[in-house]
């Protein structure tokens, strides 16, 4: 009788014209302490037609010869397609996904794998640490809108915690749902992520918080400017309460949406009555202004782009 193989983890990596993040990336899922535990392969999936990231992944496949990995590029830009492409190339039995502008801690897959088998689940998350460059302002870092909750290990999570920047999902969810695991009209908007595990939780599976398999992510200062976090969050606002009410009849959408524009006009204006006691509080309140007006342009048609281009 022989013995059967470790199971394998398939890391699925979606990446867009981020080389030197993308790079220091595979360096760190190149060291992942796994204690053969299971083994382990890296799926690369370019967004960027001219395949830029290849160049990349030909010198992370020489500086570690030993780690399976494989590059592919997906021509259609989106982040649904991106990511799609890479659960089709997936071999393993275990999905784990993270963000190119991420690096694993050293324990990160063991930490994620041993909590689902410990705990039973279907799908692990962990926590995304925040690392600010030299030359970050004082009241982004006060503000703290980079930073996510965090739960003791084995805590059951709804699928409002679920992203794709740290977790592993086990293979056969993502088979399951059809036509595809992420919604391709959700490949611009973003909110993919939170739309599959929505999908998950809706159909009894299992989601479970590993506190100590962490990522640390850098927020680039293209990404810190007040512009670019009140559209993400309206984006992510808009498409949460999309999904929402696509599931409701309209009339019961009508309070939420009133509800959305009093809370976003109020908290606009608690931001500008907070500048004199730190911008940082400003910040947060237009944050959750942006909460309110996306509850409201989900009643609309507005598609918001933030991945990709769309060719209609």
């Amino acid at each position: 009788m022989t013995n059967a193989p470790p199971p394998l983890v398939s890391v699925c990596v979606c990446t867009y014209k981020r080389p030197m993040l993308l790079a220091k990336l595979l360096d760190s899922l190149a060291s992942q302490a796994i204690e053969d535990n299971f083994t382990y392969e890296v799926v690369v999936v370019d967004n960027d037609k001219t395949g830029s990231a290849r160049v990349v992944v030909e010198a992370a496949q020489k500086r570690y010869p030993g780690l399976a990995l494989t590059y592919a590029i997906e021509h259609i830009q989106g982040i649904s397609y991106a990511r799609n492409r890479t659960v089709a190339l997936g071999r393993g039995e275990f999905l784990a996904f993270i963000d190119d502008d991420e690096q694993a801690s050293p324990r990160w897959l063991f930490n994620l794998f041993e909590t689902m088998n410990r705990h039973q689940a279907d799908a692990v998350f962990g926590p995304v640490l925040a690392e600010y460059p030299p030359g970050t302002s004082k009241w982004m870092i006060k503000s703290r809108l980079f930073e996510r909750p965090r739960y003791a290990n084995g805590t059951r999570l709804t699928s409002g915690d679920g992203r794709t920047g740290n977790a592993l999902v086990r293979a056969e969810w993502a088979t399951r749902r059809k036509p595809a695991p992420f919604d391709s009209q959700l490949a611009h908007s973003g909110g993919e992520d939170y739309d599959f595990f929505k999908w998950m939780a809706s159909e009894g599976g299992r989601l479970v918080w590993s506190d100590t398999a962490t990522v640390s992510e850098i927020v680039p200062q293209q990404r810190q400017s007040l512009k670019f976090i009140l559209e993400r969050r309206f984006r992510a606002s808009l498409t949460y309460w999309r999904g929402i009410n696509m599931q409701r009849p309209h009339w019961r959408s009508i309070p939420e949406a009133f509800a959305g524009a009093t809370g976003g006009v109020l908290f606009a204006v608690l931001g500008l009555l907070a500048i004199p006691f730190g911008f940082h509080l400003s910040a947060r309140c237009w944050v959750k202004s942006m909460n309110g007006f996306g509850r409201v342009a989900a009643l609309t048609s507005l598609r918001p782009i933030g991945y990709g281009e769309i060719h209609d």
